[in-house]
């Protein structure tokens, strides 16, 4: 069964009007420019607020990055729960429906995604972030434990959602990095559905 997606308390760091405001315009930029490209000063003179209103707020730019990260990932394992939702009962299907989802994130928001699964933050540098990480690993988790022909342990349920998630990750960090070899035949997507539809004959 799925797990529902949990969504920001009220009393947290950064849930105040101004600090959406300045998550808003950032991720706004995140479309055109990687996150080393963001300037807080930038953000607050565009909102018209003191250059010290997202410090305030964040505490500094690595703890707004990550807020910034949360949200984002957040509204993308939303988005990852109904799609595996509509894809219905089989597993099958909701293990590609997952796929879907995370190429499509990482193909439409590429600087976003990087941010959020990248090394310019730790999920602890802000609770939104790690809440919305383990979002997502908990979507994996329910996919791969309902992808299994019997009952495991829960350590092996941790190490195929591992190898599950490094499969979907790994090869579209190759493909982006172009490492993948042109003589390699299909489209990245292709590749990626294949080799999960591997994994998922192996647990079977």
């Amino acid at each position: 069964m799925l797990m529902a997606i949990s969504h920001a308390s009220s009393d947290e760091p950064g849930s105040s009007d101004l600090a959406r405001r300045l998550i808003a315009d950032a991720l706004n930029e995140l479309h055109a420019v990687p996150s080393s490209e963001i300037s807080l000063r930038r953000i607050a003179q565009r909102l018209g607020v003191s250059h010290q209103a997202p410090y305030v707020h964040f505490g500094g730019k690595r703890g707004f990055l990550a807020a910034v990260a949360g949200v984002g990932l957040a509204e993308a394992a939303r988005k990852a729960a109904d799609d595996i939702h509509r894809a219905g009962p089989d597993p099958h299907r909701q293990a590609h429906a997952l796929v879907n989802a995370y190429v499509e994130f990482a193909s439409r928001q590429p600087h976003l995604h990087d941010l959020a699964f990248g090394p310019t933050v730790a999920k602890s540098d802000h609770p939104s972030l790690q809440r919305a990480a383990n979002d997502y690993w908990e979507l994996l988790r329910s996919v791969t434990m309902a992808n299994q022909a019997r009952a495991i342990t829960e350590a092996e349920l941790l190490r195929r959602c591992t190898v599950f998630w490094g499969t979907i990750y790994g090869i579209s960090r190759l493909a982006a990095a172009g490492q993948i070899p042109a003589s390699v035949p299909g489209p990245t997507d292709d590749i990626i559905h294949a080799s999960v539809d591997l994994l998922i004959e192996g647990w079977r």
